[in-house]
């Protein structure tokens, strides 16, 4: 036999392929010969293999053996990539990285390209390049190590060319696997003024999570970034660990920072504010005993006792079981679903409505940020349709009848619903990536609280008495005093009641609405949603008292500590459509006159520590270019102007500097603008000290949401069958899918992120490189 195999391929077919000859560089034979109808084919004699060995190193068994798919996988030999091939090195990286871009962007194992119909794809498609890449598994998890460190050198040079300083958020999770996960992500302005976000780490994290070990982890991966110069503030959740770690963690950056420093650069996650607040409204102040109590009754299956725990909570915990009910049975679920439709059809023909026949209730989840007001927000919608299914004689099982929800049970979800949409509505305001104005910046944190203060404010005075008469009296005064009060839509919050606030008119004009909505019409002064339950019972006012004043307790205790750092009202005073005007109309009685200047001169002290050397620098640069003026004053004493002079020259500085710059821009009226980066970047010039504070202070996002978004992600590519992934491996994996989704890097000739039109990236044409 030659050095050529023959083998039966589809149908019957005999190919012969050629063994490339490396002396001359050049096949011995056409690419491919094949014969039609061959059974047998005549090949040359045995006796020249020997020669055909000597003369171009081709063995039987050769690592370049046959590599077509279709070979047996224990026939086919491993080889290394050929030294004479067809295809440019160029192609052959861009398809490496554009198979490990799949691997990242699809969650799919380093496997994949093993699989045979994979094999005879590419095979088919592009026969050199299946033959010229490696495809197993130990090569790719390679190629997603080399492809990973080339592109962190990418977004590093991204960062160290930012506008601002670098602002971290960090978070911990436990992954599938059962690893400390901590997540960080930078916070930036490019040079364009875009808010940008990158995952540098999901680093795992050793040991206890005390805040000294979750500092060291910080530290790690702010040093292996090289950003322990041009770190901002971190955001990050409100546990007391949290505190801990970045009181280690700051004064191993700078040696001068006080306790009081660290705490103004601490950002507490807004989302997780809310969180806590929308929990302490549903299920009081021991809502962390009440769920942990939850979970170990439903781990150990005690389904009775869960029911009185959960019932214990009122409309809410009853709704809670219900849900539960409905769902945790497939024909229970089928049957709600038949009753809905059925309901649907009895309705007949709405003009404008659509079915709601097809959609599922849905279950609170301790762990999801609002889940229970859309669970509320869903059981209302389907509320003829749950009615309806628990009278059913054909439910499988029963629901005690201590859970079965009365008409006040309704009236008062109704109204929970009404108290809980702002707090939705901020979460889903503010979790966002900065744009424009709003979605996600750091002055609508402040501005967010004070609404959601006067939002439970309106509701607590409204149900300070719980007598129909009360209330009645109450609603007609509000409504008088509404009536005389031509500048607000709801009453006064009672922080206000001393001082008086010039606000634009909002009230709409009543007379001129039609008759037919004039009854439906919700009055000035009236939260929204409490006409249609003023006849609800006692009980039930009491019981949304105690959660609108265990709401408002726990949304005031943190709004307090908005006040440890001054960025919070920096923020607002540094937006051009609001400035300090915005917080003299807010803070308007005597003792927030004290806040008032409070935040002016938190503001002043923070440029002036902070900002403050780098003006310094560039005046004594341009004092050596000119003549001193002080030196005139005593030329014969030249020692004297060394301390005392240096300390002369500080201080003018700063009042012809950041102090003046400060003092000009607090004197401008209210701009009119939508984004005040552009604004800011427009009027460097003009404030050279306090724009970069301010386009610093609009860096900072307002929740830490990109941590849990990481998160999920990875669980995505942590599946059942993965759980032996290394969590650098995962690292790299998660990274490499964030950086290429917002768009800071692309593997092979693909560009994915929030830039491209329609989500579509453009790739090249391989074939033509």
């Amino acid at each position: 036999m030659t050095n050529r195999r023959m083998r039966t391929g589809f149908v019957g077919f005999a190919t012969l392929r050629a063994r490339p000859c490396f002396s001359q560089r050049v096949p011995l034979h056409p690419p491919l010969i094949t014969y039609a109808s061959m059974p047998n084919a005549i090949l040359a004699p045995d006796d020249t293999k020997p020669d055909k060995q000597r003369t171009h190193r081709v063995f039987e068994g050769s690592p370049v053996a046959d590599s077509d798919p279709s070979t047996d996988e224990s026939d086919r030999a491993k080889r290394p990539r050929l030294h004479y091939s067809a295809v440019p090195k160029a192609r052959i990286n861009i398809v490496r990285e554009l198979s490990v871009g799949l691997i990242v962007d699809a969650d799919l194992p380093f496997s994949v390209f093993t699989n045979p119909y994979f094999e005879q794809l590419v095979w088919q498609l592009d026969p050199q390049i299946a033959s010229q890449v490696p495809w197993s598994r130990q090569s790719m998890s390679r190629h997603l190590n080399d492809v990973y460190h080339a592109k962190k050198s990418v977004v590093e040079q991204e960062l160290s060319h930012a506008l601002t300083k670098i602002h971290l958020g960090f978070d911990l999770w436990t992954s599938p696997n059962r690893y400390a996960i901590m997540a960080v992500t930078a916070h930036f302005l490019d040079r364009q003024g875009c808010h940008q976000m990158r995952l540098l780490a999901l680093r795992r994290q050793l040991g206890c999570h005390s805040g000294e070990n979750l500092a060291c982890t910080l530290l790690e991966v702010v040093r292996e970034w090289g950003l322990e110069d041009r770190v901002g503030v971190v955001v990050s959740d409100n546990a007391a660990t949290n505190d801990a770690c970045l009181q280690n963690f700051y004064p191993n950056l700078d040696s001068s920072m006080k306790a009081a420093d660290v705490r103004a650069r601490r950002m507490r996650c807004y989302g997780h504010v809310l969180n806590l607040v929308a929990r302490a409204f549903l299920y009081g102040e021991d809502y962390e005993a009440f769920e942990a109590e939850s979970q170990v009754l439903d781990l150990l299956s005690r389904q009775e006792e869960e029911l009185r725990h959960w019932r214990k909570k009122g409309p809410v915990g009853k709704l809670h079981n219900i849900v539960k009910f409905v769902r945790s049975s497939p024909q229970r679920s089928e049957l709600f679903k038949r009753v809905a439709r059925e309901n649907d059809e009895t309705q007949g023909f709405q003009l404008a409505f659509e079915s709601t026949a097809e959609l599922e209730v849905m279950m609170d989840n301790n762990t999801r940020w609002n889940s229970t007001y859309l669970m509320i927000s869903r059981a209302l919608v389907k509320q003829n349709d749950l009615r309806a299914f628990l009278v059913h004689p054909d439910v499988e099982g029963s629901l005690p009848q201590e859970d079965i929800l009365s008409a006040d049970d309704w009236r008062l979800l109704g109204e929970v619903k009404h108290i809980l949409e702002p707090f939705y509505l901020q979460t889903m305001r503010t979790q966002g990536w900065g744009r424009g104005d709003g979605n996600g910046r750091l002055w609508e944190v402040l501005t967010g609280v004070e609404y959601l203060l006067e939002h439970l404010e309106d509701w607590k005075l409204f149900y300070n008495d719980i007598t129909d008469d009360t209330i009645r009296d109450s609603i007609e005064q509000v409504d008088e005093t509404a009536q005389e009060r031509p500048s607000r839509t709801r009453q006064r919050p009672a922080r206000f009641n001393d001082c008086e606030v010039d606000l634009p008119s909002q009230r709409p004009q009543e007379r001129v609405m039609p008759e037919h909505v004039s009854g439906t019409y919700t009055r000035p002064g009236r939260p929204a949603g409490v006409s249609a339950v003023a006849d609800i019972g006692d009980d039930h006012r009491r019981y949304l008292r105690l959660c609108i004043m265990n709401a408002w307790q726990k949304l005031n205790e943190y709004y307090t500590k908005l006040g440890d750092s001054p960025l919070f009202a920096a923020s607002i005073i540094l937006h051009p459509g609001l400035g300090i005007r915005y917080l003299e109309i807010n803070w308007a009685t005597e003792e927030q006159l004290v806040w008032v200047r409070d935040a002016k001169t938190g503001l002043s002290r923070y440029i002036d520590k902070w900002y403050r050397p780098s003006v310094l620098q560039g005046s004594c640069e341009a004092s050596t270019r000119g003549p001193a003026p002080m030196q005139s004053v005593a030329p014969d004493k030249p020692h004297e102007a060394s301390d005392f002079r240096q300390w002369v020259m500080s201080r003018t500085s700063r009042a012809t500097a950041a102090g003046s710059e400060l003092d000009r821009y607090m004197r401008l009226e209210s701009q009119e603008t939508n984004d005040p980066v552009r604004w800011w970047m427009a009027h460097q010039g003009s404030f050279p000290v306090l724009s970069k504070l301010a386009l610093d202070v609009f860096a900072i996002p307002a929740m830490a949401t990109d941590c849990e978004r990481s998160f999920s992600l990875a669980k995505l590519s942590l599946t059942s069958q993965r759980l032996s992934m290394s969590s650098t491996t995962l690292e790299a994996l998660q990274c490499l899918k964030n950086w290429t989704r917002h768009g800071a890097v692309k593997l092979g000739s693909a560009r994915l992120g929030r830039g491209d039109s329609d989500g579509v990236c453009d790739v090249v044409n391989l074939s033509s490189i």
